[in-house]
């Protein structure tokens, strides 16, 4: 299957790569959820490095919102891998905005390892901030992406 999860310890591991349906994607969020290895709270790490990118951000909105309806039982710290320097890594960014529009604080890396630091060590997490950050919403008010 083209999305799967994997839990280990308290980091729940999303991966999504080739084509899948917003339906693939619920199904994974559901049985991740009633998995009996799911212990609330739990990081986040959605690994898109193998994911298609010619998704459009209608369609990587509705990913988001599909990921964010776990929201209540997970951590309100979420990473992203992607590609560095490519259109995926665009989208990774384009998802983590999505997501955090709910109060998630995303942050997009390349990097595994740089990943698992900012999502466990709290000083990493401090340096990183800056990086990770997208303006609030209400700087956007009033622009819309369609006519």
């Amino acid at each position: 299957m083209p999305v799967h999860f994997k839990i280990q310890a308290n980091l729940i591991e999303f991966t999504l790569a080739g084509e899948f349906t917003l339906d693939d994607l619920e199904k994974v969020c559901r049985k991740a959820v009633l998995n009996p290895a799911f212990n609330s709270p739990m990081k986040v790490l959605i690994d898109t490095s193998k994911a298609p990118t010619d998704s459009s951000s209608r369609t990587i909105s509705k990913q988001a919102g599909v990921l964010r309806s776990i929201k209540s039982h997970v951590s309100a710290k979420w990473a992203i891998l992607a590609r560095q320097g490519s259109l995926n890594f665009g989208q990774a960014r384009m998802l983590a905005a999505q997501i955090g529009r709910e109060d998630i604080e995303t942050c997009v890396f390349a990097d595994r390892p740089q990943a698992y630091r900012w999502l466990f060590d709290a000083d990493t997490a401090d340096k990183t901030q800056d990086r990770c950050a997208f303006p609030p919403l209400s700087e956007f008010k009033g622009w819309q992406p369609y006519p």
